[in-house]
């Protein structure tokens, strides 16, 4: 791609982006009026008398900020994974790593219903310690298949949707065990969806994304000397297992803190880098922030449909598999498509 198409690009992102917040914060069961806000605020009124301002600062701004950050942080790990693994079907979702965190955090929810084991720890819940546990051990596995030099592209990720479904399996035997009351809970969270209630979650998942955000963007040179070739990017320095290490765990890290808050919503990391990679090559320092913001207002723009699809509020996982499954089956069925290369 031309740089100098590069700023305008991204600024045109950016806008769309903005676009898809706005109206994420107007949009819903009830349609905000932002002058009604402002003048709530201006007046300097109990909250109980600024209805409008009440709906959009604790309702509609931590919902569309969990959505900015879990759809860029999906985003961002299925780039690096599919550059990492040489393979543009690569994503959490494929490779496993959020069924395993569903797992995690189900296998939690179960084990301490009716204990005390729901406390926190380090200001990490049980929930998002198994999630991250669960994520981590399936990353483990493909990151030492990965290390085997002879391991192809496309054995790793059939391992990584062998994994995906014995963690399915995993779920499964947990619902078997579970309360109704906790079965209903988690079978809703089990669809994903951003309507969080306040600014803890929003918190975590920025605490939990943010600085893997940055760890991520931090290896998109490598990544891209990865692209030419294994032994290309040795030769030029690239240390291709501690690339590896950092990638997978980072990754995992952060699909487990998004899994934990916000559930298992698939297709994103796949369908977004797609989508940009067509508009920008497969230049990794332009590809990935790009990546990242594009998650984020896909996010946003998936959680509108959700909110008007049906009556009351269709799951945001529902969403997003809507649009990627058809898109992945394209993928799959193309003429050109034979790896990495095609």
């Amino acid at each position: 791609m031309n740089r100098r198409f590069q700023l305008p690009l991204f600024l045109g992102l950016l806008a769309l982006c903005l676009i898809c917040i706005l109206a994420s914060l107007l949009v819903g069961t009830e349609t905000l009026s932002i002058a009604q806000a402002w003048a709530e605020w201006r007046s300097g009124a109990p909250r109980y008398e600024t209805p409008t301002l009440n709906i959009l600062l604790n309702q509609r701004l931590p919902r569309t900020l969990a959505a900015l950050i879990a759809g860029a942080g999906l985003s961002l790990a299925g780039c690096a994974f599919q550059a990492l693994l040489r393979n543009p079907l690569a994503t959490p979702y494929t490779l496993g790593v959020a069924s395993a965190g569903a797992f995690g955090a189900w296998a939690a929810t179960v084990i301490g219903q009716g204990t005390g084991a729901m406390a926190s720890i380090l200001g990490f819940s049980f929930v998002q310690i198994a999630a991250f546990a669960c994520a981590s051990a399936d990353v483990l596995v493909i990151f030492l298949l990965a290390a085997r030099k002879r391991m192809s592209p496309s054995i790793l990720l059939l391992t990584g949707v062998t994994l995906g479904m014995l963690a399915n399996a995993g779920i499964m035997t947990m619902r078997y065990f579970a309360r109704p009351d906790r079965l209903v809970m988690m079978d809703r969270w089990l669809m994903g969806g951003v309507d969080v209630l306040g600014y803890q979650p929003v918190i975590t998942l920025y605490v939990g994304v943010t600085p893997c955000l940055f760890i991520l963007l931090a290896q998109a040179s490598q990544l891209d000397q990865l692209g030419f070739s294994r032994e290309m990017a040795v030769g030029r320095g690239v240390k291709i297992r501690r690339l590896q290490a950092v990638t997978f765990l980072v990754g995992s890290a952060m699909i487990a803190v998004i899994v934990s808050k916000v559930g298992p919503i698939g297709f994103v990391g796949l369908i977004v880098p797609h989508a940009i990679r067509g508009l920008t090559g497969s230049r990794h320092r332009v590809l990935m922030p790009l990546s990242a913001v594009a998650g984020g207002g896909f996010l946003c723009f998936c959680d509108i449909i959700a909110r008007k699809l049906f009556p009351g509020e269709t799951p945001l996982g529902i969403v997003t598999s809507l649009l990627g499954a058809p898109f992945f089956l394209y993928l799959l069925t193309r003429r050109r498509f034979t790896g990495w290369e095609g």
